[in-house]
This record gives structure tokens, C-alpha cells and sequence, in this order.
């Protein structure tokens, strides 16, 4: 097997998916490892592999620890001497003016030694772009966008420049439009220029998926590089015409799976506008909906057996079952107020409720082995995946552009889809549903 090509980590699980979901849909074969194993396991998951990439939790954590843990990941991916390191953060941006953005790149250049990397965040496919610096989402400023809104990380401030330089420690640039339309050789003599300036890291304009063939173009010789899911699109092609990879040694279309008897439990704990339009769908269509209030999550008061027993009897039943968490800008205020009145911050109360569903979900698991497990939200995500000990995922092909099926290596083995909040139509359950098998 040739050598490891491609290592990411990735700050939350939803985000690494996407992107090993992008390789994955070119063909190379990919593995997402869930948490820090030790070496010998992540040797054992990947032989064999092109890509690998490391989901680590780091979006929502105390910025020093999120550089620790980031530099930590590295070193123990180091032994499989990939040729490119990516830090992996959502397209938008989402993040506070402390980090963990900034802090994860620094522990990278740290790290690996590198002087000079870029911030890539653009996937054009998926409505995010990058225009002379300032960041939109589907053709809004990201602070006129939904993401204004989110309850733990709003985005307020679409200036990239200006956002990523409140967060780290070095100098940032930026390689506008003009120079990224003209193609890679240009945005390459880009890069010298920034780097005779003083800068260290550089917001790269993206606005066409023809910009992320040229950007690809550039950044495919540096050691490192940073930013959203959009390398996976356009780095293969590269690397086929360099020669790192063999056709022969290419992922081929994995056998289906057989049809799953029981249902398929969704869980869904985002409160984006996408995810609530996607709760809505599946409803209209017969699935089982069982509403869960956050403040019965976090206080521990909800009557679990009650949900068990009854999500259980769906999917024993061939049914597809949601647990929704999801709620509205006002419903969202009103648990914050909540929780504020029991000592509880956004980030206490947001994590309390993602780890009430994780235990939740696993319990419901451990009652009936459901036909494929669909989680909405990058937090609700994460803490499945570590609730649920499902260790590393080997990824398949997407079902919609940044959302790929997997199947689980670990405690529950079953196949998983991990959906960012604000990703997929309205009727990507559906989709997914179909794509397991249903």
C-alpha cells in the first residue's frame, strides 16, 4: 500500500464526516476515527487507507485545551508520515472571538513546524463562499444569515481577516477573488507575496466549485493546510496527475448492505432552521415523533423509560423513530433563561442536553438494534459517537454533498449518518433512509 496521503483533524464529528465524506465520494478509500485511540488501533483502522481523518471535539472547548488536544492528535497520527495535515472547522466559520479556530491552528504551524498555511473555508456546493475576505452563507453575509442565531456560537462578524486575527497569534492575509479567478499559478505567486509580507496565514477567496479546482491547484504541494470540506472535492484530481495514487488501489463501490428489519432512529438535537424544516419532513411523512424538552434533559427529570420503551416498540415494529431536541430561536432563549437560573451557561446547558440524548439513544440501542442510527448537529453528533463507543467509522459515498452513509467499527455496528445542523433538503432523512438500505 502506498503511503498515507492525507491525515485532518477535525474539530467536531459532523465536520469530519463531511469531510471524509468528500474524499470518500472521489474514490479514495477513508476512515473516520472518533475521539484519541492509541496508536496501534488507529494502524490497525487505517491500513489500507488514503485518508485519514481524526474527529476531535475541539469547537466548543476551553481554547488552551483545544490547542493541547489539537497537538495531541498530531502527534499520534505523525507515525503514519502523511504527506498533507489539514485542520478541519466548518464552512461557516462558527466559532468565538477566543477560538477555537485560531488556537487549533497555531497548535498545528506549532506542531509541524510550518510558517505559512491557509484558511479555506468556501464550499461553493454547499453555499458557502468567500468573497474579497468576507465569508456568505447561500448568498447572505454570514451576520445576516441563520448562523446569526446560533445559541452557542452566533456570527456576528463576516470579515474573515478581521475575525481570525482576534484569534491567533499571527499575522493573517488574504488572497482575494481577482487572483483566485485567474487560477492556481496565480494564487500561488499570491502566496510568496504574503509570505514576504510577514503573514502566516491566508483567507483564501472561493466562490465557484471552478475556485476550488485552482485553489486546490495551489495548496496541493504545502504541508499543511486549514479550513472546511472543499480540499476533499478538488485535491484527488491532483493528486492523480502528481501520481500519488494508483487507480488500482482505489476504493471500489462497497457491496449493499441487506435490508435493515427495523426502523431507523434519527436524533436530532440542532435547532438551525435546516434541521428543524428536516424534523418537520419526516413527521409529514408517518414517522414516529417523540418531542424532548431541553430542560427536562439537562435536570435529568425526563421520564426515560417512557421514551425507551416506546421508541423501542417503534423500531421493533419496522418504524422510523425521530427524538427531537430541536426548537425555535424563542424556545432556545427560554432554556438558556432557564438554565441561567440554575448556574448553567449556554455551553453547560448545550452540553448537558447532547449527553441526556447520547445516554438516551444508547439506552434505546441496547433495547433494539435499530436499522441505522441518523444524527442532526455537530455537538448531538460528538456526543453520540463517544456515547455510543463507536470508535472509527469506514466512510462511504455521500448521500448529499458533505453528509456520507458510514458503517461503525466500534461497540454498536450499524450504519450511521452524521449531519451537520445546518446541512441537507428538507428531505435528507429520507435520503439517508433510502441510502441504509429502507
Amino acid at each position: 500500500m502506498e503511503r498515507l496521503i492525507f491525515a485532518a483533524i477535525a474539530d467536531d464529528d459532523t465536520g469530519a464526516s463531511d469531510l471524509a465524506g468528500m474524499f470518500a465520494d472521489q474514490g479514495l478509500d477513508t476512515l473516520l476515527v472518533l475521539d484519541l485511540p492509541d496508536i496501534d488501533r488507529v494502524q490497525e483502522w487505517s491500513r489500507g487507507c488514503h485518508v485519514v481523518v481524526m474527529a476531535e471535539g475541539t469547537r466548543m472547548i476551553d481554547p488552551k485545551e483545544a490547542y493541547e488536544r489539537t497537538r495531541e492528535a498530531l502527534r499520534l497520527i505523525a507515525p503514519l508520515e502523511p504527506r498533507m495535515y489539514q485542520i478541519k472547522y466548518c464552512s461557516t466559520f462558527d466559532s468565538t472571538e477566543e477560538g477555537n479556530i485560531g488556537p487549533t491552528i497555531d497548535a498545528a504551524m506549532d506542531e509541524i513546524g510550518e510558517r505559512f498555511t491557509v484558511a479555506f473555508p468556501a464550499l461553493p456546493v454547499n453555499g458557502r463562499t468567500t468573497y474579497m475576505g468576507y465569508h456568505f452563507v447561500k448568498n447572505q453575509l454570514l451576520s445576516d444569515s441563520p448562523m446569526r442565531n446560533h445559541p452557542l456560537t452566533p456570527m456576528t462578524n463576516p470579515n474573515l481577516v478581521d475575525f481570525l486575527s482576534r484569534q491567533t497569534r499571527r499575522k493573517v492575509g488574504l488572497v482575494s477573488y481577482p487572483f483566485v479567478s485567474k487560477g492556481g499559478g496565480a494564487v500561488m505567486g499570491e502566496f510568496e507575496r504574503l509570505r514576504g509580507d510577514g503573514v502566516e496565514i491566508a483567507v483564501v477567496d472561493c466562490i465557484l466549485d471552478q475556485d476550488v479546482a485552482a485553489v486546490s491547484e495551489a495548496i496541493a504541494g504545502m504541508r499543511l493546510i486549514t479550513g472546511g470540506s472543499a480540499p476533499g472535492i478538488g485535491l484527488p484530481a491532483v493528486w492523480r496527475r502528481k501520481g500519488w495514487l494508483d487507480r488500482s488501489t482505489e476504493t471500489a463501490e462497497r457491496a449493499a448492505l441487506p435490508a435493515p428489519e427495523n426502523g431507523c432512529l434519527i436524533v436530532a438535537g440542532s435547532c438551525s432552521v435546516a434541521t428543524r424544516g428536516q424534523n418537520e419532513w419526516i413527521a409529514s411523512q408517518g414517522a414516529a415523533v417523540i418531542p424532548l424538552d431541553a430542560r427536562e434533559l439537562a435536570s435529568g427529570e425526563l421520564d426515560r423509560g417512557r421514551v425507551v420503551e416506546r421508541a423501542s416498540g417503534e423500531l421493533r415494529a419496522g418504524k422510523h423513530c425521530l427524538l427531537s431536541a430541536s426548537g425555535s430561536p424563542e424556545d432556545v432563549s427560554a432554556a438558556q433563561e432557564w438554565g441561567a437560573g440554575r448556574g448553567m451557561g449556554p455551553d453547560e446547558l448545550g452540553l448537558a442536553i447532547v449527553r441526556a440524548l447520547a445516554g438516551l439513544t444508547r439506552a434505546i440501542l441496547e433495547e433494539v438494534p435499530a436499522g441505522g442510527l441518523i444524527s442532526a448537529g455537530g455537538e448531538t453528533s460528538g456526543a453520540l459517537c463517544r456515547g455510543l463507543e463507536l470508535g472509527a467509522l469506514r466512510v462511504g459515498r455521500n448521500i448529499e454533498p458533505g453528509v456520507p452513509l458510514c458503517f461503525s467499527l466500534g461497540r454498536f455496528r450499524l450504519p450511521v449518518v452524521l449531519k451537520s445542523g445546518n446541512f441537507g433538503s428538507r428531505d435528507f432523512y429520507g435520503r439517508a433512509i433510502r441510502a441504509i438500505g429502507h
